[in-house]
């Protein structure tokens, strides 16, 4: 990525200010039931995942959240997006409730939270080509940026570190790395004000994890944006 790329200003809409709270989870719980019995099959138990996490991210803050394998930091970052639903606990975002909000609820602030995840390989369609790919989050919530959905694409593109003429290429033709790039850009489409960035280059070789990871610092620091890395 080129040094004097200048980075689009982050949408000022209810940015806050650094420092004032702005994701904050109490007592988060996920018990995941464990099904037995025969012909009915029953509850006759529970898997603990998550049980009972406290934190807080402030605006443009980088937190992070770091635990050994299975210990459920995925899942405390796929409740926290609201890609799964909690057990108990609360979820505030901005100050507003969204631990059990309806797809309707969420909708409004739901461009403002996403997530890069862990596998660049597993994480994009092997159907869609990347222009497609990034561009999906914006067509999804009906977001025609100035200029059009393609050249807010090519722009994210370049801003990662990828040559825009990529466009019409697809994930396979790129390396992990490059991958991991894509999700990062396809995370940015929205502007968001939040990024949980799920061990985001655990799957990488060590030669590129420190790009990648630079990548993203230098993202927080210009775009202003909060992230919540899981370690």
């Amino acid at each position: 990525m080129t040094e004097d790329l200048v980075l689009p200003a982050p949408r000022a809409a209810g940015a806050g200010t650094p420092g004032d709270p702005l994701l904050e989870v109490s007592g988060l719980t996920k018990h995941f039931p464990v099904k037995g019995g025969f012909p009915v099959r029953r509850t006759v138990g529970a898997v603990q995942a998550v049980d009972g996490i406290d934190l807080t991210v402030h605006v443009a803050e980088s937190f992070g959240l770091v635990g050994e394998s299975g210990c459920g930091k995925s899942t405390t970052g796929r409740l926290i997006t609201r890609l799964m639903e909690p057990t108990a606990g609360t979820i505030a975002y901005r100050g507003q409730d969204i631990t059990h909000a309806t797809r309707k609820q969420l909708a409004p602030i739901r461009s403002e939270i996403q997530m890069i995840f862990q596998d660049p390989y597993s994480s994009l369609n092997p159907r869609q080509t990347v222009g497609k790919i990034i561009a999906g989050p914006m067509e999804i919530n009906g977001i025609e940026p100035e200029g059009g959905r393609e050249k807010r694409v090519r722009e994210l593109l370049e801003i990662v570190g990828l040559n825009p003429e990529h466009f019409n290429r697809f994930p396979h033709e790129f390396s992990g790395g490059q991958r991991q790039r894509i999700g990062v850009a396809r995370a940015l489409a929205l502007e968001p004000k939040l990024i949980v960035a799920d061990e985001p280059v655990s799957a990488l070789d060590v030669s590129i994890q420190a790009q990648v990871v630079n990548l993203l610092q230098k993202v927080q620091q210009e775009l202003g944006i909060a992230f919540l890395f899981i370690a």
